[in-house]
């Protein structure tokens, strides 16, 4: 990185001179003269937070959906659900208060399979599941509560918890209730279900899938159990509980990876950079210790309330904190370094240096904290607390940067840039960069000031052929932005590591049964006058609404790619041969209608529950339609199902009336058909259908409203970022036209970064590509727009500099010149650290880390460079015409009265010297 202090002099703001003696110049002397004590409050702040910072686990919630607005469909059913079902989140399988898994729940799953025969599993392979796994895992579910294994592999419980069972029970091919669902059709293969009382991504599940993992992998490497022939019996572990638990693994590793990968990362370029180990070790002190800070106090503020913490947005905070951080040390550290060659002490280098480059610093953390900060605007909880976050961790930094880095590089003196110290005395002249740094080779051989001038050669020649050059390459990347911006995946298989035992188990079980089948949607029917009552025997109207409700759906099946309806009429769901509403003993038939039906409290016989599997994967975005397309199926058959209600209440109503007279009745009266088809009936049923709340729970209906709140937070945040950051650009250029012109640039960045990460991740697998990582797209806007508008600012401050003592035209060319080492080595610097996120396991961080990188470097080498310069020489070289002072060009008159202020400026400063 070439921070030549000739070379990176007055980058900064003239404009804001009189900004800088304000404010950062009696800084710049209190961290000259109070250096001792800056560094003894940083270090005793450090160690008070980390004394007092609650435990990370503690004050951080897990989850994606939990994040959606309380307003939110699927949180609205899931509030529904607990008030109509409540026996059904807690109670065991074994009560018999319910005959389906609790939607609200998780479950760990287990796939058995034979299939080196044709007839799949053998009886011995069923009496082995039967006599032996399903006792263990009973075993496993009746005595593991709630705790977690930390990933340093400490058992972690809760004493209030402890000794309560997470898992409700087990189900098995052999039980009484849903058995014949978890064996296959092709007769290979059955499921295991154990049903968890706790969301899927809970902690406290990871200890009873340990258990479990620990015993599968006992009977994958046998071949005989006592009796049983064991031998080619494949086991294989997923389920909802299971993948919640790879994804925290997941995401602590990614954390742990991109933390180590940036330090080690950092540090190699600071000491290719500079060759001196203090000198390279100081940016790393301040920055690591800032993120630190950031963490702890985040923690903190979570512990008071004051802020909320998603478990994962330590990663986030560490990479953007990191990389600005380091820029900030790197301008601190060039500045200091050129006024030591200027001949002034260690104290009064830093006193000044942090007077002159103040400004720019702040501004600088000032624009991305701005920009970063709309995110807290966000409906969706996790895009606020990361605006917070990220914004506060910028805060800390720029304040270690002023005041704790200039503390030890007093602290080291002269020995901040040892091996290669030559003089024991500062003297005018002496070379304070290291000897053999290859910082200080480039600078001899003047390549970078070379290769700079060779740009703007090429720029001044051609400016309109480099702009429409650099425009039609890039174009064909944002034209793929924009025609595939909604094309993001929202699965959670997709995003881990293809060899975790979720994902591999979770394969096993779609060889077998409907892809739906990992995530049923549960579909709630909400009218506050339906008082359906308890048929004896679990029979009655219930059973004969749903069976109705049924019956209307059956025609589109197909079209709705449903592959089972499950209802208190068809608990067990549908054969090859429809419906078979009423089956079973009428023991059977009270446990579905406790499953189906409200029975408690305010809400009884108000709510009915139908399950709907479809045959496609619940977490794809073609589901989303198609759940859409369901709800609407069943609000169009609601009348009918309705009729038929009314008409058997109705009809009851008869035949009670004519009991008590003594009268015959009409056979026509009591045809429940006939009735449900009189006019006063269908009114009344259209009425109550029009009335009927239709809301889903299940990972459909999760995505589809993550879906609907991230869409609409992308337009807030994307226009309250661009007005924000737009607004401090003309705050301090005082250009509105080319601020604008700088805005679009940025922004086209953006959408030809999004449109080359597409591609790069399509080319990887282009039959599996779900598409990008939903997160993604928000996160690299704010982030690109926010930061990487720092270097164009710092460009701008130079180009007008360079124009009050040059023709316009000239001033672009030298402040590119000028500033193309500087800014290009911080943006590879700001890359690199980005793409530490590549580093870890997710999928989602991994495209995130390649696009913020390549953004960044676009941003450097192309926009900066090449679009900015171009389009600024065009202006100012009035091919706009009469367009021209519209859009921001210098005219004569602004020339004239610009060398004349430079006059008058000037004599003063030569009278007072003679």
């Amino acid at each position: 990185m070439a921070l030549s202090g000739r070379n990176q002099k007055n980058v900064y703001f003239s404009r804001s001179s009189h900004l800088t003696t304000k404010m950062f110049q009696p800084l710049g002397q209190a961290v000259s003269r109070a250096w001792p004590l800056i560094l003894l409050v940083w270090g005793v702040l450090v160690l008070l937070v980390i004394a007092t910072a609650p435990d990370w686990a503690k004050v951080t919630q897990d989850g994606e959906f939990v994040f959606l607005p309380t307003d939110s469909s699927s949180r609205v059913a899931e509030g529904l659900y607990r008030d109509a079902f409540p026996d059904s989140l807690e109670g065991s399988i074994e009560d018999g208060s319910s005959i389906q898994q609790n939607p609200l729940g998780s479950t760990v799953v287990i796939i058995v399979r034979r299939t080196d025969r044709a007839g799949g599993l053998t009886e011995d392979d069923e009496r082995f599941l039967d006599e032996v796994l399903r006792p263990e895992l009973e075993e496993i579910a009746r005595t593991t509560g709630h705790g977690y294994l930390s990933f340093d592999g400490v058992l972690v419980t809760d004493p209030a918890t402890a000794d309560v069972p997470v898992a409700r029970g087990v189900w098995t091919s052999k039980s009484q209730k849903i058995g014949r669902l978890l064996t296959s059709q092709d007769g290979q293969a059955t499921l295991i279900l154990i049903e968890l009382k706790t969301e899927f991504l809970d902690r406290s599940n990871s200890l009873l899938i340990h258990r479990i993992e620990e015993l599968v992998q006992n009977v994958t490497n046998r071949d005989n159990w006592g009796e049983f022939n064991i031998a080619g019996l494949d086991l294989a572990i997923s389920g909802s509980a299971t993948v919640g638990r790879d994804m925290l693994v997941a995401e602590h590793e990614s954390a742990a990876k991109t933390e180590w990968f940036t330090k080690a990362l950092v540090i190699v370029l600071l000491l290719v950079i500079y060759r001196a180990p203090l000198l390279a070790l100081i940016p790393l002190i301040t920055v690591g210790l800032a993120v630190e800070m950031t963490i702890r106090l985040l923690r903190i503020m979570a512990d008071w309330g004051w802020v909320g913490l998603f478990n994962g947005i330590e990663v986030y905070v560490t990479v953007v904190v990191y990389g600005a951080g380091v820029d900030y040390c790197l301008f601190l550290i060039a500045r200091y370094k050129e006024e030591l060659e200027r001949g002034l002490t260690i104290r009064e280098s830093l006193a000044t240096a942090v007077h002159k480059v103040g400004i720019a610093l702040a501004t600088s953390a000032g624009t991305s904290i701005c920009g970063i900060g709309m995110m807290s605007f966000a409906d969706f909880g996790k895009f606020q607390q990361a605006g917070i976050a990220i914004s506060f961790g910028l805060f800390v930094v720029l304040c270690a940067s002023l005041t704790f880095t200039p503390s030890l590089l007093i602290l080291c003196g002269r020995w901040a840039f040892w091996p290669d110290i030559r003089s024991e005395t500062i003297t005018p002249g002496a070379d304070w960069s290291p000897r053999f740094s290859l910082l200080s080779h480039l600078q001899e051989q003047q390549w970078l000031e070379s290769l700079w001038k060779k740009v703007a050669d090429v720029l001044l020649a051609r400016p309109a052929t480099v702009f429409l050059a650099s425009l039609a390459i890039l174009l064909p990347f944002a034209v793929v932005a924009v025609k595939y911006h909604d094309h993001l995946s929202y699965g959670l298989l997709s995003d881990l590591p293809q060899d975790d035992a979720s994902v591999a188990g979770a394969k096993a079980v779609q060889k077998h049964f409907a892809a739906g089948y990992a995530g049923p949607t549960t579909i709630l029917l909400h009218h506050p006058d339906l008082n359906i009552p308890e048929g004896a025997s679990g029979s009655g109207p219930g059973e004969d609404f749903a069976e109705a409700l049924t019956a209307a759906l059956l025609p589109r099946l197909s079209d709705l790619e449903i592959a089972d309806i499950r209802s208190q009429a068809n608990p067990l769901g549908m054969n090859e041969d429809g419906p078979q509403p009423g089956r079973g003993a009428a023991v059977f038939r009270s446990q579905a209608q406790r499953t189906y039906l409200s029975s408690e409290g305010e809400l009884s016989g108000d709510v009915i529950r139908m399950d709907l599997l479809f045959d496609i994967d619940p977490f794809s975005r073609d589901s989303i339609e198609l759940l859409a397309r369901a709800e609407d199926a069943i609000r169009d058959a609601l009348p009918q199902a309705f009729a038929v209600l009314l008409a058997e209440r109705r009809v009851d109503e008869i035949e009670e009336a004519a009991d008590e007279a003594g009268t015959e009745i009409d056979e026509d009266a009591v045809d429940v058909d006939l009735v449900a088809k009189s006019p006063e009936i269908v009114a009344k049923a259209n009425e109550m259908a029009a009335a009927t709340q239709v809301v889903s729970v299940g990972p459909t209906a999760g995505i589809r409203d993550l879906k609907l709140v991230t869409d609409s937070d992308q337009v807030r945040i994307y226009t309250l970022v661009v007005i924000s950051v737009y607004l401090v650009l003309v705050a301090l250029l005082r250009k509105p036209a080319i601020c604008m012109y700088l805005i679009v640039s940025v922004v086209f960045s953006y959408l030809v970064t999004l449109g080359v990460t597409f591609f790069v991740f399509w080319m990887r697998d282009p039959a599996n590509f779900a598409g990008l990582d939903w997160k993604v797209p928000i996160f690299l806007f704010t982030i690109l727009i926010a930061m990487g508008e720092d270097y164009n600012i710092l460009l701008m401050a130079r180009v007008e500099e360079e124009q009050r003592n040059s023709p316009p035209v000239d001033g672009v060319i030298q402040a590119l010149i000028k500033t193309g080492s500087i800014i290009s080595s911080c943006g590879v610097i700001m890359a690199g650290t980005f793409s530490s996120l590549m580093a870890g396991t997710l999928l989602g961080m991994i495209e995130l880390g390649f696009a913020l990188a390549f953004g960044v470097l676009l941003d450097t080498f192309v926009v900066r460079p090449l679009l900015v310069p171009a389009y600024l020489i065009v202006l100012h070289g009035g091919r706009f015409g009469r367009l021209g002072p519209w859009l921001g060009a210098i005219t004569d008159n602004q020339v004239l009265i610009a060398d004349s202020d430079a006059s008058k400026q000037t004599q003063p400063e030569s009278q007072s010297a003679s």
